[in-house]
């Protein structure tokens, strides 16, 4: 995390020095600003071990994340002040990275800052979304209720995410491992059971002749498929850094088969679950889509619901300007408009996410109860054909002699 050494006035015209570690320039003028100071001069400050943070860049963990702010949530509800709450965290936490995060933070609200304030000062590592949370809290008098709305959340955009992982890892394991049964048969059986065959220049089958030429190629061109395989891995890379590619490739993501789908369906859950939770906590309509947008990850989906946000700008209302960008189930969008006409829109977000949640939990289940048997069937064909190609010489050889 960047470290600032700021000079800074106060509108009554006093000087101050202050060290503050944030994100990036664009947060340093807002926590500035929010003081009700004017920024006069910024110098960077260089991190020590700097070469070695390249190589190792720490990240909060999940679980840390959940359980700091569960033990959070239960000692200011038991009535603590902020400042003892963390020092009880900080001395049951065993995450020496977080615990010096958390330091910082208990030093920065004890010095008088907001919890808002000291949290975007590690906006690189705290979400926009979970600053709202807390902004909207420290707004409306009432944290531990906005904390806990946004655990629950955050408890199930994470079970959802599990469950998508957990639903992709079993096929990319089979699929992994009969590709390396079908190689393991091309480069080494084949060309021991057909070697014979072909030293006594017999006339063989189309099929094993083809097995057999896609086997010499694999044994003698494998350095080039291995070089060519990581120049791919490289191009994809790069291009998933870029701009331009990254809106390419996640806009080919949506238009994948029954996939594309389902990535849709998942992206409406996680939008209008973040969405609900921002608008309960009293955020404005626009900044609300802004930052929950953040959570959807597809570059395509942010910019289209970028375009929406200028059309609710101009006038236009939420439910026509969502339907104008069609990126959205049409089913989401009748439940939006319904729900912007009966003056209750974030209610019926927490239903269109509740309801496509469980839309995302049947398609999955539909895909791991279907998945298995297909990727099986595949894969024995494949072999079962290579198998097949190399013994139809010996097949062949024994109706000669019949």
């Amino acid at each position: 995390m960047p470290v600032y050494k700021c000079t800074t006035a106060s509108k009554d015209g006093q000087i101050n020095e202050r060290i503050i570690r944030t994100g990036s320039p664009a947060s340093l003028k807002k926590i500035v600003g929010r003081k009700g100071e004017f920024l006069i001069n910024v110098e960077a400050e260089a991190n020590r071990f700097s070469f070695l943070k390249i190589f190792k860049k720490q990240k909060l963990k999940a679980k840390d994340f959940y359980s700091f702010n569960k033990e959070f949530l239960t000692l200011i509800r038991a009535g603590l002040p902020a400042v003892s709450a963390f020092d009880e965290i900080i001395k049951n936490q065993r995450n020496s990275y977080f615990v010096n995060i958390l330091k910082n933070i208990r030093q920065n609200i004890s010095d008088g800052e907001s919890l808002s304030e000291a949290f975007e000062k590690y906006e690189s590592l705290f979400s926009p979304l979970y600053i709202a949370t807390l902004q909207s809290g420290e707004a409306a008098g009432c944290i531990p209720d906005t904390i806990e709305e946004f655990l629950e959340y955050f408890d199930k955009l994470r079970m959802i995410r599990q469950k998508m992982i957990a639903a992709s890892v079993y096929p990319l394991i089979l699929t992994a491992c009969s590709v390396f049964v079908m190689v393991f048969l091309l480069v080494f059986v084949v060309p021991v059971i057909t070697e014979s065959f072909v030293e006594a220049n017999a006339r063989l089958p189309i099929a094993t002749t083809i097995l057999l030429r896609f086997s010499d190629f694999i044994r003698f061109y494998y350095p080039g498929i291995i070089i060519v395989s990581i120049l791919l891995f490289f191009i994809l890379y790069f291009l998933s850094n870029t701009e331009h590619g990254r809106l390419f490739l996640h806009t080919c993501y949506l238009k994948l088969p029954f996939a594309g789908d389902l990535l849709i369906i998942y992206y409406t859950t996680l939008f209008s679950s973040s969405l609900s939770t921002v608008l309960n906590g009293g955020t404005p309509l626009n900044q609300a889509i802004k930052i929950s947008s953040g959570v959807i990850g597809n570059s395509f989906m942010i910019d289209k619901i970028q375009n929406a946000v200028r059309e609710i700008e101009q006038g236009k209302g939420f439910a026509r300007a969502f339907g104008k960008i069609n990126i959205f189930p049409a089913m989401a969008i009748r439940m939006f408009a319904a729900g912007e006409e009966g003056g209750s829109l974030g209610k019926i977000l927490k239903d269109v996410s509740d309801f496509y949640g469980k839309e995302v939990e049947n398609r999955l289940s539909i895909i791991t109860s279907t998945i298995e048997p297909v990727l099986m069937i595949l894969m024995g064909l494949i072999i079962g054909s290579i198998i097949v190609a190399m013994y139809m010489p010996i097949f062949q050889l024994a109706e000669t002699i019949a």
